[in-house]
């Protein structure tokens, strides 16, 4: 080969390789750009199928009922021996090479279908394939065709550009005969033309033809056409005879008289006549079914049409590959209407179209596919025939049909597949039974595993009479709603999975024990059915009913049985059943044969217990306790007679009426005692050994109560010791009380000693304790003894022995029983507490009720007493010697108290005594010396003054009842006894600090016995002129060295100076001063006292010292020095004064002077309103509102003025106060003044949301608008606007919220309509103008109206104020403390009505009552509470354009992550969140919190949009702030950057599904987000973009839950990687192959 011609070679190689490299390059780029929709994971049903397979979780298949594909996938799938049918039976599968036809463009609709034509059974069916998606329903409404005509894409010798073209059963195309008419001239032969005789027919003269009259015919030539479905002229020729196919070699004849151009019938080469069935075209050929297969589409560009084929592999359509289902994902379907003779509907057929409404079937359906309408969330209204043929619905069919309220099961479906109706959350009236008679006519053979779970409003299932199968409780999973299953068939029952814990019958029972079925539910069947025997195995409530063939019904039988299985008994012998009716009431029970503790049920069924019949119970001698539910209110005659080893009955409601002998226990009829009971049995006594307590209520209004406390309370035999039934007041207080017989009262017989709390333990003696009770009792002592952290439980064990509390009902106390718990606890070296005890009850407090029974000892452990009740008395010395005893209280309607009530009592010093009491024993304080006081609580009948108790007469001081030993003053002044006229024996017994008694002012008559007695530092006692008596003992042990008495005195008892102190040994060491030769004065002088005639007066020296500025300490006061009467007052001096320091008082003080004394004037700093005058306020009533100090000539601000807006007068306005507020020159009282309302006047107030404090209130007329007024400043903030609008006309009293934002937002603020633009403020509409009233709103006078106002107090929170009934103030928990959540909102009243409990901020609606609101936290604890970190997809998006969702673009950034930190309360499934930055590809961490201030936002802008009652509304507030990677930088400066987030739907909002919105909140007000609803791993979620970091709210309006649907149409995660990928990839690698690869070259020989 020549050198040029290889180098010619070379480059044509060359060549070809780089034009080979760039088609491969641009193949590749086209292969890439080719659309993949429809290609995505589905990942969301995916997983929900994967979930659902039940592989892990039912033993032995993979689903239970679900339509397979085939017998060998049925194999695979479902149970051995399934008589299932499978789909290949149900609906034809189509096989590959199948024609596949189009219908062409509806021209209503514009929808058209594809479908293959074939052949099943001898019928020729149409199996819909596809449909164009993007059509325009008129209406929103597809009517499935019941025909279709066939059409295909033109082969090549058609033409191009005309369209489909019109095909036969063999898929051939077919044609038409289109003639062209022409016009000949022709002989008229019924019209001879005549020769000239008029005669003769005429002839040709040349062919001497016979001629006629000529006429015009009309003759076809015809062609073969194409039948497109474009032209319209071939549409109505018969199908049976006028169409033509193509056939080589054949000839086909005309079919409407062409000619050829001889003149012969037309023929046409190569097309033959369409004669025969299979030629002919599918016109109106049924349509019979909507396929299970997918087809792949083939453009022929110069057509412009379509070729389908069915793809390699059949195509078939699974959960998998959902959307690929004939309507899948079709959004603009709104209502269905499906044929008569549509038979079947294939898998996933209408998919997701969640714009679906309503469906209306034919008759002929006869089976509905896997998930064919799942993820309708729209769809309310399915309409199937009862009767129509519709035998099998596939698994998942109708799954998440959240809006589905109704399902009628037609009578001939056999099978309903697994998770058919789950997640439909409002399906609430599901019938399987058309019938209610026996002729049910239902063909339902089988229920797959959970068909209805978390079909939360659904309340009931019957099952028709023929349907026999055991059915996994799994079925109605998550039915929170469900009240009953009957089941009529008799061998029908319910099986839970036994080899694992997947959700079995206790789940079920937990599920329907709280809100809102509240253990109700109960299933239904017949007496000898096998639902019967389930029900009592596994202790279900079960309903009676029976067929009555009269009526052809079924009838409930009104009888409601519950089964309840013994704890601690396995097996049947533990199973206790109960049968109530309609009425409540009792009318059966069962104890099971090794029963001994029965927990009597509530409710059985709907019903409750109110009723317990006659001799329910009697003579079951296995029973030792019984406990009766809250419900029962009557107990049967005889209901528990002869229950004889019955020791415990605990009633848990106080009123139940108890029959004759319903208790006698021990009063045995039976024929046999059961099991091993050897009968009655009685201790030594002849009492029964077995006792009878009850446990309840200790009251007076408590029924059991009464009973058991009196003579009903015998529950002996005949032949026994009468005895009474034991009451037990129960946890906490267990007090025992039992009916005295001989006192005919009830008596408190025992109470706890903290000796007694590890007893408690002992589950037979205390059977009404729960474990935790007793576990507490067990170690409480021991733990406060040694100040270890107590229980709730353990507080109450303990605080039950320090805190004795004894109820009204009991009557009396056991004689000695305090002391004799006191030794109990020395016995056992217990812990001696001192205790309270707390008196409800108690006709009387007798002498041994707190001492010993012999009364040798007394309480030494009792420390305060409180009677509080309507004991009438207390006997005399009934606390004496109580040594701890500091506090009494009787506050009741106690009458009298007998002598020496309290003697002894050395630490008494705090005594509180009812103005009941008219009657005081002799000295019922005496020996409490540190008593110097007792605070009467009325003054009728006693008072107390200095220490000494007076007897009252008409107000004032008349009878000396007792002087208390506390007293600190030693003289007793002639003042303090003046108007006095009896003295009560023993009166100053004991007062041992008195030294001098002046009685002179006094009108006493007599000293009475023992008046003076034990008086060891009496120096002097002087008696009235009006005292003519004294008697025996009267100074006995006195130290009394002087007496002073009148000539009037002159009776002296025997006694009365007998053991006088002084008087030995030398009687002359006393004085008796009297009138010389008086009675008194012969009588001393005859027992050796010294006489005197003259008064003794003692005077004392008394000296001042003060403060003295020249030497700077103190000094004496020259010439200050007085001599002053003992007892009487110093004059001081005027006190010189302090630089710097203002004169407090003397010390000690000047009033009474006792003894030689120095006196020192005491001084402290200045107080700087020592010298201001003070202004009172006062309301109408007299009640002082506040005080006000102000310099002499000085005025009070408006700023300074109380606070009226909470002031209260019914019917009334204030309107300012009594006197002007200028100028002061004096201290006075000023008094609020108000108006009258007229019934036009309604109450507008303002409020500052902030501070939340009303600042302004008014009045207007109804109809009219409220005057804007100047809002006052908050510092930080910047006024925005009124809410409500303030512009708006009222009719009712309304609060207006002045609603600020924080100074220097993005979002500015706005100036408040009506604001003043001149300086200082308007003038309030309506404000007084009386002297003095404030006319500026804008400050804190508030002068307005004072229609009825209620204090809201919100503790731990915000809100706090007074508002009018009806208002609708906002309340806001305070933030968490670190580590805590909040919980809940506690309220009181507890019928206040507020929006959410467990929601931070909410709203509540003011009671005509004032309410209290707790803001409650928990601890956070278990990974329910941690805080939830999920880790985003980490994509930033460097997209500063437009920030609004629609948008955004985002594209992966290397490295870029973004975390979220969720910590909330309310979010479960936290694993699914995902969050996207754009705007930056830095790293960040984005926070959802709960905060006080975001929830307050977020309820301000919900009842800016739905006004102030937002309790319809659901919602979930949560702040999401933006930090940097570290988390602990919040990012303030968020400008061009929103984030894109994925949450689970909130666990409060998720049964709303698609009704939820989301908003951000700007100023107060929603920004409304469109969200987009997603799946993931079985997980509810929202989509939403943020596009500012401030508080966001999940919220829905339950008044409208048409709104807010929003179809699915979140990206999924996981989609699989399709195939042109892996094409566009090798494309591209030739491509770079053929670039790269070089020639050979050659070396050349070197040459020689």
């Amino acid at each position: 080969m020549t050198k040029g011609k290889k180098k010619t070679n070379r480059r044509l190689k060359k060549t070809v390789r780089k034009t080979l490299g760039t088609l491969f390059l641009v193949s590749a780029i086209v292969v890439a750009a080719i659309p993949t929709e429809g290609l995505r994971a589905e990942e969301e049903i995916a997983t929900q199928a994967a979930d659902h397979t039940h592989a892990d979780t039912h033993s032995g298949a993979k689903y239970k009922v679900s339509i397979r594909r085939n017998a060998p996938e049925k194999q695979s799938d479902l149970l051995t021996g399934s008589n299932i049918p499978t789909m290949d039976n149900l609906i034809p599968e189509v096989a590959e090479g199948t024609t596949i036809y189009t219908t062409g463009t509806n021209e209503t609709d514009g929808s058209n279908y594809q479908f293959a034509y074939i052949q099943n059974g001898g019928d020729w069916s149409a199996i819909l394939l596809g449909y164009n998606k993007d059509n325009t329903l008129p209406n929103n409404t597809l009517t499935i065709p019941n025909t279709v005509n066939a059409y295909i894409q033109p082969t090549g010798n058609l033409g191009t550009g005309n369209g489909y073209v019109a095909a036969n059963r063999l898929g051939n195309p077919l044609y038409y005969e289109a003639v062209t008419p022409h016009i000949r001239m022709v002989d008229d032969t019924s019209q001879p033309i005549l020769g000239d005789d008029g005669v003769t027919q005429a002839k040709d003269p040349i062919t001497g033809k016979l001629l006629y009259v000529q006429v015009e015919e009309t003759y076809y030539t015809g062609e073969i056409k194409p039948c497109y479905a474009t032209d319209n002229a071939w549409k109505n020729m018969d199908v049976l005879t006028q169409f033509f196919y193509y056939k080589e070699g054949a000839t086909g004849k005309t079919v409407f008289n062409a000619e050829d151009e001889s003149g012969d019938p037309a023929t046409y080469a190569n097309y033959a006549n369409a004669l025969d069935s299979d030629h002919q075209w599918i016109k109106d050929g049924k349509v019979r079914y909507i396929g299970n297969q997918y087809l792949d589409s083939t453009l022929d560009p110069d057509s412009n049409t379509y070729k389908w084929s069915i793809p390699s592999g059949g195509g078939y359509i699974t959960e998998a590959n959902a959307s690929k289902g004939i309507f899948a994902q079709a959004g603009n379907i709104g209502t269905l209407i499906i044929g008569e003779d549509l038979i079947g509907i294939g898998n996933c057929a209408f998919y997701e179209c969640t714009g679906l409404d309503s469906i209306s079937f034919g008759n002929g359906i006869k089976v509905i596919g896997n998930y064919a309408f799942a993820g309708c969330g729209s769809l309310r209204d399915v309409a199937i025939p009862d009767l129509c043929s519709l035998g099998q619905i596939g698994d998942h069919a109708f799954y998440s049909c959240t809006n589905l309220t109704k399902f009628t099961l037609p009578i001939n479906v056999s099978y309903v597949g697994d998770y058919a109706f789950a997640e439909c959350r409002f399906l609430s009236d599901f019938v399987m039974c058309n019938y209610g008679d026996a002729n049910d006519r239902s063909n339902l053979t089988e229920l797959g595993w959970n068909v209805f779970e978390n079909c939360e409003t659904l309340s009931s299932l019957t099952f028709p009479a023929n349907y026999n199968e055991a059915v996994d409780i799994s079925l109605v999973k998550g039915c929170k709603n469900l009240r009953y299953i009957t089941a009529r068939s008799k061998k029908m029952t319910f099986t839970e999975k036994e080899d694992g814990d997947v959700y079995c019958f206790d789940c079920f029972k937990e599920m329907l024990s709280g809100d809102p079925v509240n253990g109700t539910f109960y299933f239904e069947g017949r007496d000898d059915s096998t639902i019967h025997s389930f029900t009592r195995e596994n202790c279900f409530a079960f309903s009676y009913i029976d067929y009555n063939s009269e009526t052809t019904q079924y009838e409930k039988l009104d009888k409601y049985e519950l089964t309840v299985q013994d704890p601690n008994v396995t097996g049947k012998t533990g199973r206790s059943t109960y049968v109530v009716n309609s009425n409540n009431e009792l009318i059966s029970s069962t104890v099971g044969e090794n029963v001994s503790t029965l927990e009597i049920p509530d409710p059985i069924g709907p019903y409750h217990i109110y009723n317990i019949g006659a001799n329910i119970f009697a003579n079951n001698c296995n029973l030792t306790m019984v406990s009766l539910p809250a419900s029962v209110v009557s107990v049967g005659a005889n209901a528990f007679k002869g229950c004889h080893n019955l020791a415990t009955v605990i009633f848990n409601n106080s009123s139940v009426a108890i029959g004759t002998d319903a208790f006698k226990t021990q009063d045995y009829t039976g024929a046999a005692h059961r099991g091993s009971c050897t009968g009655v049995k009685n201790d030594s006594d002849n009492s029964p050994s077995v006792k009878l307590t009850f446990v309840g209520e200790v009251s007076p209004t408590s029924t059991p109560y009464l009973y058991a406390m009196s003579e009903d309370g015998r529950y002996n035999n005949g032949s026994q010791l009468k005895t009474y039934v034991r009451y037990c007041s129960g946890w906490p207080t267990n007090l025992v009380v039992q009916y005295n017989e001989e006192k005919g009262v009830s008596e408190l017989i025992d109470f706890p000693a903290f000796s007694q709390l590890s007893g408690y333990t002992n589950e037979t003696n205390y059977p009404y304790l729960t474990d935790a009770q007793r576990k507490a009792a067990g170690t409480a002592l021991d733990k406060y003894t040694h100040n270890q952290t107590l229980t709730e439980d353990q507080k109450q064990f303990i605080d039950s022995a320090l805190n004795v509390v004894i109820p009204e009902g009991i009557q009396a106390i056991k004689d000695g029983l305090f002391v004799e718990k006191e030794n109990a606890d020395v016995a056992a070296a217990s812990l001696k507490e001192d205790k309270t005890v707390t008196i409800y009850g108690l006709d009387t407090i007798e002498a041994n009720d707190f001492r010993s029974e012999d009364g040798t000892d007394a309480a030494q452990h009792l420390k305060a007493v409180n009677i509080l009740g309507n004991t009438a008395s207390i006997a005399a010395n009934a606390f004496e010697g109580c040594a701890a005893l500091e506090t009494v209280n009787i506050t009741g309607n106690m009458s009298s108290i007998g002598d020496y009530v309290f003697k002894d009592c050395p630490a008494l010093n705090d005594v509180t005594l009812s103005g009941t009491i008219n009657s005081l024993g002799l000295i019922p304080f005496t020996g409490c010396n540190q008593l110097s006081n007792v605070a009467f609580l009325g003054n009728d009948y006693f008072s107390c003054d200095e220490s000494i108790i007076y007897g009252m007469s008409g107000g004032a001081k008349a009878r000396i009842i007792e002087c208390l030993e506390g007293r600190t003053s030693k003289y007793v002044k002639p003042s303090e006894l003046a108007g006095v006229t009896s003295i009560a024996p023993r009166a100053f017994q004991g007062c041992d600090a008195l030294r001098e008694i002046d009685l002179t002012e006094s009108k006493i008559t007599t000293v009475p016995e023992y008046a003076f007695a034990d008086t060891a530092e009496m120096r002097t006692i002087k008696l009235p002129t009006t005292c003519t008596t004294i008697e025996d003992y009267a100074f006995k042990n006195s130290g009394m060295e002087r007496l002073e008495a009148s000539q009037y005195l002159n009776l002296i008892g025997q006694h009365a100076f007998d053991d006088l102190l002084k008087a030995n040994p030398d009687p002359k060491d006393v004085v008796i001063c009297s009138p010389e030769n008086s009675y008194l004065y012969n009588y001393a002088k005859l027992k050796g006292f010294t006489v005197d005639t003259t008064p003794l007066v003692e005077y004392f020296t008394v000296n001042f010292r003060d403060w003295n500025e020249e030497l700077g300490s103190y000094a004496l006061v020259p010439d200050a020095e007085q001599r002053v009467k003992g007892g009487e007052a110093a004059t001081p001096p005027t006190p010189a004064g302090k630089s710097g320091e203002v004169f407090q008082y003397w010390d000690p003080d000047p009033s009474e002077i006792t003894a030689d004394v120095t006196i020192t004037a005491m001084y402290s700093k200045e107080d700087p309103d020592a010298n201001k005058l003070t202004v009172t306020f006062q309301d109408w009533d007299g009640t002082v509102i506040k005080e006000i100090k102000v310099s002499s000539g000085g005025s009070i601000a408006d700023a300074d003025l109380p606070n009226t807006s909470n002031l209260v007068r019914d019917g009334y306005i204030f309107i300012g106060w009594d006197r002007p507020l200028t100028n002061i020159t004096e201290s006075f009282t000023t008094m609020a003044q108000y108006k009258a309302l007229s019934e036009d006047d309604i109450v507008v107030r303002y409020i500052n949301s902030v501070t939340k404090e009303v600042f302004y209130q008014t009045t207007i007329k109804k109809g009219t608008v409220a005057p804007s007024i100047q809002t006052p400043t908050v510092s930080g903030y910047t006024f925005k606007e009124w809410l409500p609008d303030i512009a708006t006309a009222i009719t009712e009293n309304t609060d207006f919220y002045a609603v600020y934002e924080a100074s220097g937002s993005n979002n500015g603020g706005t100036a408040s309509p009506g604001t003043s633009t001149s300086p200082g403020a308007s003038t309030s509409p309506g404000a007084s103008t009386s002297p003095g009233a404030s006319t500026s709103p804008g400050g804190n006078n508030n002068n307005g109206t004072t229609a009825k106002m209620y204090t809201l107090t919100v503790k731990n929170g915000s809100g706090s104020g007074s508002y009018v009934a009806g208002s609708q103030p906002i309340i806001v928990a305070n933030d968490p403390a670190a580590n805590q959540q909040f919980s809940s909102w506690s309220i009181d009243p507890a019928n206040t009505k507020i929006a959410s409990k467990v929601l931070s901020a909410t709203v509540i609606t003011m009671p005509e009552a004032n309410v209290t609101v707790t803001a409650n936290y928990t601890a956070k604890s278990g990974s329910g509470n941690k805080t939830n970190k999920s880790t985003g997809s980490g994509n930033s998006t460097n997209s500063n354009s437009n920030r609004r969702p629609n948008s955004t673009t985002t594209g992966n950034v290397s490295g870029g992550r973004t975390t979220v930190v969720i910590d909330k309360n309310g979010l479960s499934n936290t694993g699914v969140v995902s969050a996207t930055v754009n705007g930056s590809s830095d790293n960040f961490v984005i926070k959802i919190t709960e905060s006080a201030s975001a929830s307050e936002e977020v309820v301000k802008a919900l009842m800016a949009e739905y006004g102030n009652d937002i309790s319809a509304i659901k919602y979930f507030p949560m702040d999401i702030s933006l930090y940097d990677s570290t988390g602990n930088n919040k990012i303030t400066d968020t400008t061009g950057l929103s984030i894109s987030i994925t949450l689970p739907i909130p666990d409060s909002l998720i049964t709303y599904a698609g009704n939820n919105k989301v908003a951000g909140v700007v100023n107060s007000k929603l920004d409304k987000l469109t969200p987009k609803f997603s799946t993931i791993s079985g997980v509810s979620c929202i989509t939403f973009t943020a596009e500012h970091f401030s508080p966001y709210v999940i919220y829905v309006d339950t008044n409208n839950l048409t709104a807010g649907t929003i179809a699915d149409s979140t990206p999924k995660t996981g989609d699989a990687i399709h195939p042109k990928w892996f094409l566009s990839l090798g494309l591209a690698c030739l491509s770079i192959v053929f670039f790269m690869k070089k020639d050979k070259k050659t070396l050349r020989k070197a040459r020689a």
